[in-house]
């Protein structure tokens, strides 16, 4: 599996950037991904696996669910879209 992935990195193709990760107080990771305008239901998609990285073990993540998405594009043409991503319980 390849590294955990951190704010300000990039999608292979590099099209798509982790904005921010910050965890709630129910040990849910948001993130949030830069995508590019306009959205459409592959690049979703493509966000969503890209914030499961952001996990040290995303093969182990229960759920990611869309949270947020931004109404305004930013300087570079790009939508902001949340994402919570919970992990499985440790035992």
């Amino acid at each position: 599996m390849g590294e955990q992935l951190k704010p300000g990195d990039f999608n292979r193709a590099g099209t798509m950037q982790i904005v921010t990760t910050d965890w709630d107080h129910n040990g849910t990771l948001r993130v949030t991904v830069a995508c590019p305008f306009p959205r459409t239901q592959r690049s979703d998609d493509a966000a969503r696996r890209l914030a499961r990285r952001c996990l040290s073990y995303p093969e182990k993540t229960r759920s990611s669910r869309l949270i947020h998405v931004a109404e305004t594009l930013d300087a570079d043409y790009r939508i902001h879209v949340t994402f919570a991503v919970s992990r499985l319980e440790r035992h």
